[in-house]
């Protein structure tokens, strides 16, 4: 919680120089937040709560500044921008929050015997060796922030640092930590999930809190609603197992179209695992497996008029056990699966127009035959196919 009682304590101005007395706008303890660690989706997700915990939920364009990284990278002179803000009091007076948003250079501060700073970071360090003026709040956000070095330390001197880590798995208490991940999100979401439930998650996700968010959604809809408690049979049903993660992680942002959540995706499975071609092979055959159903539904739907996954759904609920098995005998194998699998299946599939999906499966097929006869490798075949897939809208509903 940041509520906290109003404080009148000296502060520096880094403006004159002079101090002043000030009387806090926001109920935050704390004018400096740092927010870092390696988990990229828990760092932005608590940043983006402290920011409309402490601007409010519609802030005013002059009594804000949001400093967000883009496509360039980061640059030495966003760290000088958050500089100049504090610099500068709101417009319209009042108090003033100043976010650096998703910031990935903080990895680049200089250990204390080299001289070169070119990012700023120990620029920055130094800046807020000072404490803030009473109406002025910072949040620096982003990952790899070294604890040890000097801006993680000005930060706890002068506010608060909250640290984001990944839970590793087979590390003492990772399974609590990843409890303690999921625990937030369900709180932010609403959601009920059951003491079962909560550990038949740990199992399916293992340590990879960037799925949480995703399987709740999915779990939601199989329930009904965030009215119903999420049960472990559920979760069960329609969260793979961890350890098959590599076949899977990517299926929904395929089906949605996420070029750059794929591609994230892609690129973390890469990383921790220590047989990226074998990866990456899994992640191709399942892409080509994951287009073959899209096909098979895509047919069936055109051929009983169904124009949703959820008509789908109420098709196939409304049939009986023998009707859905001699379908899955024949052109439908989906027939007899999860009726909410499908359902959510069959709104991706409709994402892709049947042209895109028939070339799909020739990119899949290409790439596999590029990899065999001693091509490129797998994690570049894979990312070229995925470039050829995923960009293009589909025009197919």
């Amino acid at each position: 919680s940041l509520s906290g009682k109003a404080n009148l304590k000296p502060c520096r101005s880094l403006k004159t120089g002079a101090r002043h007395y000030g009387t806090r706008v926001s109920k935050s303890p704390f004018h400096l937040y740092l927010i870092s660690g390696d988990d990229e989706i828990r760092i932005h997700a608590q940043a983006d709560a402290l920011f409309h915990e402490l601007a409010g939920e519609n802030p005013d364009d002059f009594s804000v500044d949001v400093i967000a990284e883009d496509d360039r990278g980061p640059r030495a002179e966003m760290l000088r921008d958050v500089m100049s803000s504090v610099r500068q009091p709101a417009f319209m007076g009042g108090a003033k929050t100043i976010w650096l948003k998703q910031f990935s250079g903080f990895a680049q501060e200089p250990a204390a015997k080299v001289k070169n700073d070119p990012m700023g970071v120990r620029a920055l360090a130094e800046f807020f060796a000072e404490p803030l003026p009473d109406d002025i709040f910072v949040i620096l956000e982003g990952v790899g922030c070294d604890e040890k070095k000097g801006l993680a330390k000005a930060c706890a001197a002068n506010g608060q640092v909250i640290w984001c880590r990944k839970p590793t798995t087979g590390r003492k208490g990772w399974r609590e930590e990843m409890k303690r991940c999921i625990s937030e999100v369900t709180a932010q979401k609403g959601i009920t999930l059951s003491y079962d439930a909560q550990e038949a998650l740990v199992d399916a996700l293992g340590g990879d809190t960037t799925l949480i968010a995703g399987e709740l959604e999915k779990l939601v809809c199989y329930m009904g609603g965030t009215e119903q408690p999420i049960t472990a049979e559920a979760v069960r049903e329609l969260c793979p197992p961890y350890g098959d993660q590599e076949n899977w992680a990517i299926g929904d942002p395929v089906g949605n179209r996420d070029l750059p959540g794929t591609l994230s995706l892609v690129e973390m499975l890469m990383a921790r695992d220590k047989d990226p071609d074998g990866t990456a092979r899994a992640l191709l055959y399942s892409l080509g497996r994951q287009f073959r159903t899209y096909i098979s539904l895509r047919i069936y739907m055109a051929m009983n008029r169904l124009k949703s996954g959820m008509q789908l759904k109420e098709h196939l609920e409304a049939m009986s056990m023998e009707e859905k098995r001699k379908l899955a005998a024949g052109d439908a194998p989906f027939a007899t699966g999860n009726t909410w699998r499908n359902k959510f299946q069959a709104d991706q599939a409709l994402n892709y127009t049947p042209h895109e999906l028939i070339q799909a499966i020739c990119t899949v097929r290409d790439a596999l035959l590029a990899i065999n006869s001693g091509g490129m490798t797998p994690p570049v075949e894979l990312e070229r196919a995925l470039l050829m897939i995923l960009p293009r809208k589909g025009t197919s509903r």
